[in-house]
């Protein structure tokens, strides 16, 4: 006996070329209309400063101990300095591979096809019939998916029913058929109020497809409160970092990220941020030639941006005294000449008439705090010098000073 499939016409995407606008643009102008966004993320250009712009953390970020179902051991081995390097090379090589961009992309049309109206089918039943094809060598992406309303009409998934009925058929491991609650608030802000941004991108790059709308708004909608927080730390050294960067040189957010490299002092990242930009956006205002350094680059974006020039403080304070952020903050509020580098050699001995004083041990810190001597192993004398008191010590000394005193009285 023969079986009949119907040739059921599927919903073709629009391409990306006839596209009014963009969805990863939020500005909308006459000039957003010509920018292909996802040919212009896969721009040899454009990958090679997203690339330099991730920076490789392999001890704290990437080879970071994290929550598995899998316990594994952990592996000590002896090597020679250039073995080591050799090593170090492979994991840089693998972290490379591990740190692969989350690809960009348009989002699928949300618009669906009516393929028939049965008119004597119209309330045969308040609910809806979802029709799914699940031939073996189907994939989830070209699925035919139909769904029969009650008023009679037959017409094609949307992308939400569409990705629904695949994971009702095909499940997957922490993949549930309906979104986590952890995709909306108050529960996603509670996470990224715990630096959980990774963790949660991480899931919806596992959860949606990367064309899907909603997957769309909620990366856009973490990068911008990553943005608006200033929390860029918890992103660097992230498959989630190329996007993000490329995301603000789409609507021209970079000041903040700006800032943010100069205040760890990484100028040649901050001219790598201004050529992205200048990539994405080849008619922006700024002119980079092609010989210039990365200083000239930086400077010329200050001088060419004033709009900018509250939210680059960082940036400005490493350009004009060459300190960073941390170094300005150290000075500011501690004065910890130490965590910057000048450590002051000379051997200070600590004594009761200098510990509470600015050129003792403590330095700027005594005028600040209160300093208590608790004398507990001698006493000090008018002329300044320490005297050891009787019977005070402690130990194996305070024992030996009794058994002379014994031989003494002996």
């Amino acid at each position: 006996m023969f079986k009949f499939k119907p040739k059921i016409p599927t919903l073709a995407r629009i391409p990306s070329e006839i596209r009014l606008s963009s969805q990863w643009i939020k500005a909308r102008s006459s000039s957003n209309e010509d920018i292909n966004v996802e040919k212009l993320f896969v721009d040899q250009e454009v990958q090679k400063l997203l690339t330099d712009l991730t920076e490789i953390d392999l001890e704290y970020k990437v080879f970071r101990p994290r929550r598995t179902s899998i316990q594994q051991r952990s592996h000590f081995a002896l090597m020679t300095e250039e073995r080591l390097e050799k090593t170090r090379e492979r994991m840089r090589e693998e972290a490379r591979r591990f740190l692969q961009f989350v690809p960009v992309k348009e989002p699928r049309v949300e618009s669906v096809q009516i393929l028939a109206q049965d008119s004597e089918l119209k309330d045969f039943d308040t609910s809806k019939f979802v029709f799914t094809d699940i031939t073996f060598d189907a994939t989830d992406q070209d699925r035919t998916v139909v769904v029969r309303e009650p008023d009679g009409t037959l017409r094609t998934a949307n992308p939400e029913e569409h990705d629904r009925m695949n994971r009702t058929y095909y499940q997957k491991p922490n993949r549930p058929v309906n979104a986590p609650a952890l995709f909306t608030d108050p529960y996603l802000q509670n996470a990224l109020d715990k630096n959980e941004h990774e963790f949660v991108l991480d899931w919806a790059c596992w959860f949606y497809e990367p064309d899907d709308p909603s997957y769309i708004r909620l990366s856009q909608l973490v990068f911008d409160r990553i943005n608006e927080s200033g929390k860029f730390h918890v992103i660097t050294s992230t498959r989630h970092f190329g996007p993000f960067t490329f995301f603000l040189a789409l609507n021209d957010n970079v000041p903040k990220l700006l800032n943010y490299f100069g205040g760890l002092g990484r100028l040649a990242d901050c001219a790598n941020l201004v050529r992205l930009q200048k990539a994405v956006r080849p008619d922006w205002r700024v002119t980079i030639a092609q010989g210039d350094s990365d200083e000239k680059i930086v400077k010329d974006f200050i001088k060419q941006n004033a709009r900018f020039r509250d939210q680059i403080g960082d940036l400005q304070a490493f350009i004009s005294t060459g300190k960073v952020k941390s170094e300005h903050e150290a000075e500011k509020h501690f004065g910890l000449r130490e965590r910057l580098g000048r450590v002051d050699k000379r051997r200070v001995r600590i004594t009761s008439g200098n510990i509470r004083g600015s050129e003792g041990p403590l330095g700027e810190l005594s005028d600040e705090y209160s300093v208590k001597v608790v004398k507990s192993e001698g006493t000090v004398g008018s002329d300044g010098t320490e005297k050891k008191e009787e019977g005070r010590g402690r130990g194996r000394w305070r024992s030996r000073d009794q058994n002379t005193d014994d031989k003494k009285e002996e």
